[in-house]
């Protein structure tokens, strides 16, 4: 190759001891610099990682034939480059791979954080929840089975007596019937529907015979059954009747 080329030594990140020889003012094996070679491009030391291998290189002219300078070969540059290239990428894999390198932090770090998953079993529901779950009952207990008798009021007036029959029925059933026969003697009766079968009670909806004359209420409206002792309270939410009501004990 022509031409005189200069290539700056790596230096690596640990630098060893220099050893001088006797009466000499530079250190045993060093390379002299070039006459004429400018400073070295400087990694900053913010820039540089420890333990990683920086390298610098220059090209420097020589003087040729007739004062002409001459610079390296490119080819030449370019290959003394790759190599060191290599090195580095080299050294930096071997740190990965050695105990305490990223790629062993990493691993470890993967393996505290990894956790087992948990198979989550769905609880069965208790015998209460299962009641609890369960629709309301929806059929007439026998407490309000048998026919009862009382005097009824409304609207603070006396009504008469009011006689009311209650039989096995489901909701949308026939439940009984209703005879109200007020203080002249007049007669009312009314068909009760079963509604609803609550825990306080039964809900119907009482409709008046197509017999009854001219002074009874034929317009469908609700009444609500509850116990009370050993006996039963009718509530009518008739207006037009002034909403009756009776206490009514079991007479069958």
């Amino acid at each position: 190759m022509s031409g005189a080329a200069s290539v700056a030594v790596p230096s690596l990140s640990v630098p060893a001891r220099p050893a001088f020889a006797p009466g000499s003012s530079h250190p045993s094996g060093a390379v002299p610099e070039p006459r004429g070679a400018g400073p070295h491009d400087a990694v900053p030391p913010s820039d540089a990682r420890p333990g990683r291998l920086t390298v610098s290189v220059a090209a420097t002219s020589a003087t040729g034939v007739a004062g002409r300078g001459r610079r390296m070969s490119c080819t030449v540059a370019l290959a003394v480059a790759g190599a060191l290239a290599a090195v580095t990428v080299g050294s930096v894999v071997v740190f990965d791979l050695m105990p305490g390198g990223r790629n062993d932090d990493a691993g470890g770090a993967g393996s505290d954080s990894y956790a087992t998953p948990s198979t989550s079993t769905s609880a069965r529901p208790t015998a209460d929840e299962s009641s609890a779950a369960e629709p309301p009952e929806q059929v007439v207990p026998d407490r309000y089975l048998g026919t009862w008798e009382g005097e009824g009021s409304g609207s603070g007036i006396p009504m008469g007596t009011f006689r009311m029959t209650v039989e096995e029925a489901a909701v949308g059933e026939e439940l009984g019937k209703l005879k109200q026969t007020d203080i002249f003697g007049g007669v009312c009766n009314d068909v009760l529907t079963l509604k609803e079968v609550t825990k306080t009670g039964l809900v119907a909806t009482s409709v008046g015979a197509k017999s009854n004359h001219g002074g009874c209420n034929p317009e469908p409206h609700t009444v609500r059954l509850e116990p009370v002792g050993d006996d039963l309270r009718y509530v009518s939410e008739s207006a037009a009747e002034g909403n009756p009501e009776a206490r009514m004990s079991k007479v069958n």
